[in-house]
């Protein structure tokens, strides 16, 4: 039901505004820009600039070769396999202006993670994440080269958790109901800082800084998630005529849709290759290489995920 509700709020909004500005006009560059320079657009960093866009986010990853320890019994260890865990994940947000200082911006996801082959989903499971944020956005400060703003928001996600490895754990020691799945929702309240600095109209800056705080994927606990990211990038078509834009980023976070657990902070490093030739959309592929925690796992593995990443500004 909440799956269909932000599918449906986002449809509706999403045709409003394309019969309120079917007249605008064409060739406006609707892509938000600073002294010249257009700044691309990162997943895992939200934009500072008050717009209305829609964005689809589709992405899949894999780790580093791991081993996974099993079940000790008498001095013998069973369930014990080694392999990799694929990451999969996708994402559409929309954003509604509504003044040149004030947005609106909702969005849904689902992660998810599970082993390439039998014996990994075995002895991990299958995860999965999903749900979004609604919030709003208020422009703090702008200037010819810089963009400041702030966001509230209010996060919303069941984590779905299938581990043979935990049921048969919880059969040796004698708990009274053990489960193979577990569904856990969880409710957190959010704000954050981000900005963008324009240099040139060829290199850019942006960064953003965000904490949560609210209920954890184990039951009964609070947490308080933080997360900063960094990021700059180039565009060649305004000085150079080629329509290539590159970005290379930092991003500190313990996000749990992001680095698939409830605990620990990851550190990915972003690279994105994307097409800048349009004023109205966005085309871009981004890289992100980062350390995971995984609770079967002794030694955290390393993670390379490639992301699509397709915008559209109204």
């Amino acid at each position: 039901m909440k799956k269909q509700l932000y599918f449906t709020l986002i449809f509706l909004m999403a045709l409003c505004i394309g019969y309120s500005q079917e007249d605008a006009s064409a060739s406006k560059n609707k892509i938000p820009s600073l002294n010249g320079h257009n700044f691309t657009s990162i997943n895992y960093l939200r934009s500072s600039f008050i717009t209305t866009s829609l964005q689809a986010n589709l992405g899949i990853g894999i780790t580093s070769n791991i081993k996974i320890p099993g079940i000790i019994i008498d001095d013998y260890e069973i369930l014990s396999f080694e392999g990799k865990i694929l990451y999969l994940n996708m994402e559409v947000q929309y954003h509604q202006r509504f003044t040149p200082w004030l947005e609106m911006f909702m969005s849904f996801g689902l992660a998810g993670r599970l082993g390439t082959d039998m014996s990994t989903i075995l002895a991990d499971g299958v995860n999965t994440i999903s749900g979004g944020n609604i919030g709003w956005m208020i422009r703090i400060s702008q200037s010819k080269k810089f963009n400041l703003s702030g966001s509230v928001y209010v996060q919303n996600l069941t984590g779905n958790f299938i581990n043979v490895t935990e049921y048969f754990k919880e059969i040796i020691n004698n708990n009274p109901d053990p489960s193979v799945t577990k569904i856990v929702p969880a409710m957190m309240v959010g704000g954050g800082i981000m900005g963008a600095y324009a240099f040139s109209p060829t290199f850019g800056l942006q960064f953003q800084s965000d904490i949560l705080y609210g209920e954890s994927f184990e039951r009964g606990k609070t947490k308080v998630y933080w997360g900063a990211a960094i990021v700059g990038d180039a565009d060649f078509n305004p000085k150079y005529n080629v329509p290539v834009g590159l970005a290379f980023g930092y991003t500190l976070t313990s996000a749990p849709e992001i680095v698939m657990n409830d605990g620990g902070f990851s550190n990915l490093l972003t690279g994105k290759v994307s097409y800048t030739g349009s004023k109205e959309f966005e085309l871009g592929l981004q890289y992100n290489y980062y350390n995971v925690t995984i609770k079967s796992v002794d030694e955290k593995p390393f993670l390379s995920k490639i992301t699509l990443i397709l915008k559209f500004y109204f």
